[in-house]
């Protein structure tokens, strides 16, 4: 799922708000906010509640970049939060712990002006589960925990060495918790329960017929 470009004006006009009279002739720390909102996007789940973001982030710089900005980290810091926060309340987005933190930290294999931004996303089990049972893939399950692009494509979460499977060819997604699967337009089709679909809400043990493979949704 990609939101950030119903955001960006607003991270815009918030970054030019909250940094622009305090550092007017350093954009490190508006650079490191967007990057902290594309962070925050790419880490955001489909859950049983909704859509839900990490709640703590990190930012690590080189430790000269740190001594620079040490005298407003706290300030930083809580900006950026907000910033988050923001963005997120604008596309219905929640939390895991119901709060964002934000704190920034030295790490020297980081060069002079480079930020390295990582969200700590909390471990949950898998629920679902895709199993082959006939094709050729590198894998016998895959996890439905998020998106899974479908195809002959290298990029495909799961790849299927199949000439009946269209380079990209459907999506398995989860949708408030809910597995369900729809069909990108492939040659072949996709196919629930011997029906051919365009999107379809899957429940465990529905067969799931990507051109001649054959997989089975489970229970993790």
């Amino acid at each position: 799922m990609s939101w950030l470009f119903r955001i960006e004006q607003a991270c815009a006009a918030f970054i030019e708000r909250a940094f622009a009279k305090s550092f007017p002739s350093d954009l490190e720390p508006a650079q490191i906010a967007r990057k902290l909102v594309a962070t925050m996007e790419a880490a955001t789940r489909t859950g049983d509640d909704g859509l839900l973001a990490p709640g703590s982030y990190r930012v690590y710089v080189n430790p000269d970049d740190l001594e620079r900005l040490a005298p407003h980290a706290a300030y930083l810091e809580r900006e950026w939060a907000q910033l988050l926060a923001d963005m997120a309340a604008r596309v219905d987005v929640g939390f895991s712990g119901g709060g964002v933190a934000v704190r920034m930290e030295a790490r020297p294999s980081i060069p002079a002006g480079a930020v390295d931004i990582e969200a700590d996303v909390p471990s949950s089990s898998t629920r679902y589960v895709l199993r082959m049972l006939s094709g050729v893939s590198s894998a016998d399950v895959y996890p439905v925990d998020g998106a899974l692009r479908v195809g002959r494509a290298d990029d495909s979460e799961l790849k299927l060495a199949d000439p009946s499977v269209s380079r990209r060819h459907a999506v398995v997604d989860l949708d408030r918790g809910a597995p369900f699967v729809r069909d990108l337009g492939s040659r072949n089709g996709t196919f629930v329960n011997g029906e051919r679909i365009h999107v379809r809400r899957l429940s465990p043990g529905d067969l799931v017929v990507f051109g001649k493979t054959e997989m089975r949704l489970e229970g993790a």
